[in-house]
């Protein structure tokens, strides 16, 4: 979880990243697109209009140079070619596992484990990344810390902390603020960039950094929060009580001098300039895009003939760090598994519960296989699984299990998000299963992007 202080801080920082404007699915990753954690600018700020640099500069009092907005953000899968090539030599990893998450693992261990880049990752868990880094710095978890997120439905709420963290673990805000003083962050008088010091006093700061944006915080306060559930942005003198319905009057912040993007090509990604989009008028309107289907440059062939299909299973989440200590959903999904087509499997001899190997261009990796209705021609894996609790932890020792072992390093040229469903696969036969049963006791799962 992160707290919108910390997200303030880190777009204060200019940690890069990749963002869009949309409707989220993850937990307070709509408050990550808020306060410019994904290497935008905070409050939905356009970083191609000057007037808004200007404008934040101002707030911050700095020189407006000093915030990066002469290029588009530079995403994450970009951050980590840089990485490989040697132009990004430090890398501080938080809330994230990409050792297991991002696609062709073989080639982002590989760049993790070079002398050459140094890697400080903050995790409450000795995750796969984890063991890659030069330094770990323990972190606290959402219990141990105070600050806010919020819901994607803009509603913000308040997490007081509940316990002391263990050990030598630390909340991320303050871990932060501590790089921010280290490293002499200041404005332009030379006094410190950073005027907060309490998470509280960090919230106080986005209400003013916020104020007149899409995600107004001004007229919220940790007072407001803690008296109900929380309370919908925008809060202003004109929502005191929050607003829990946008665009009512069917106008939308569209308009050139306000809106956060010119646009984009969607099959490109190519920016729009600031005169393209006004030329279209576009104030007040929404506009929806539709584009066009592009085939994956990977394509069936006889070496690889399926489809793979990556996605999630109801009892985990993302790289199991948490999930998988909780018993119960350990016990319902423990190991990984194939989800073939029966018409797919009976060619190769393959009957429900059998050891396979699944092998992209890219690697290899086995699990027992599971014959369902999904569509011939595609396989499923989840990505859940990975190394941390297997023999060997961070690099596969024996059976590599990860899914993400196969798929192909591309993104989406909009949102820069890596792209998990292109790639082409075979499978092979590797042993009966000796009980004759299925795999994991998942039967009610269907697959889930």
């Amino acid at each position: 979880m992160q707290l919108n202080n910390v997200n303030l801080l880190r777009g204060m920082i200019g940690t890069p990243g990749c963002a869009v404007f949309q409707m989220n699915g993850q937990p307070t990753a709509e408050n990550t697109r808020e306060t410019g954690a994904n290497g935008a600018l905070p409050a939905f700020r356009n970083f191609a209009n000057d007037a808004h640099v200007d404008e934040l500069a101002a707030l911050w009092n700095v020189d407006p140079l000093t915030i990066p907005h002469w290029a588009p953000p530079t995403h994450a899968m970009q951050i980590f070619r840089f990485a490989e090539q040697g132009s990004v030599r430090f890398l501080w990893i938080t809330c994230t596992n990409p050792a297991v998450s991002l696609p062709e693992l073989h080639r982002i261990r590989s760049i993790l484990s070079q002398e050459r880049l140094f890697v400080v990752v903050s995790d409450a868990f000795l995750t796969e990344t984890a063991e890659f880094a030069d330094v770990v710095l323990p972190a606290a978890i959402w219990g141990e810390k105070t600050g806010t997120y919020t819901n994607a439905d803009r509603t913000v709420h308040i997490s007081d902390k509940a316990v002391e963290p263990p050990g030598e673990a630390r909340s991320d805000f303050d871990m932060f603020l501590d790089y921010a003083r280290g490293m002499g962050f200041s404005d332009r008088d030379g006094g410190p960039l950073l005027h907060f010091t309490s998470p509280e006093e960090a919230f106080d700061e986005f209400k003013r950094i916020s104020a007149g944006r899409p995600c107004d915080y001004s007229g919220l306060s940790y007072g407001k929060l803690r008296e109900g559930i929380g309370m919908q942005w925008p809060g202003n003198s004109e929502f005191p009580d929050g607003c829990e319905r946008l665009y009512v009057n069917h106008e939308f912040p569209t308009q050139a001098a306000y809106c956060e993007s010119y646009g984009h090509d969607l099959s490109t990604g190519a920016e729009n300039e600031q005169d393209e989009y006004k030329a279209h008028d576009p104030n007040g309107r929404a506009f929806l895009k539709a584009a066009e289907y592009i085939p994956s440059p990977e394509q069936p062939s006889e070496d690889y003939p399926l489809l793979l299909n990556t996605g999630r299973t109801v009892f985990h989440w993302h790289t199991r760090t948490k999930t998988s200590r909780a018993p119960e959903l350990e016990r319902e999904a423990p190991e990984p598994w194939v989800e073939m087509a029966p018409e797919d499997a009976e060619p190769l001899g393959i009957a429900d519960g059998d050891l396979v190997a699944v092998m992209s261009p890219r690697g290899r990796i086995q699990a027992p296989v599971r014959l369902t209705g999904i569509r011939a021609g595609v396989v499923f894996l989840p990505f859940h699984y990975g190394y941390w609790d297997q023999p060997g932890g961070s690099k596969p020792n024996g059976r590599a299990r990860a899914a993400n072992e196969l798929t192909i390093t591309r993104w989406d040229p909009v949102s820069k998000q890596p792209i998990f469903k292109t790639a082409t696969v075979s499978v092979e036969k590797l042993a009966d299963r000796a009980d004759g049963g299925r795999a994991p006791a998942i039967a009610t799962q269907e697959p889930q992007s």
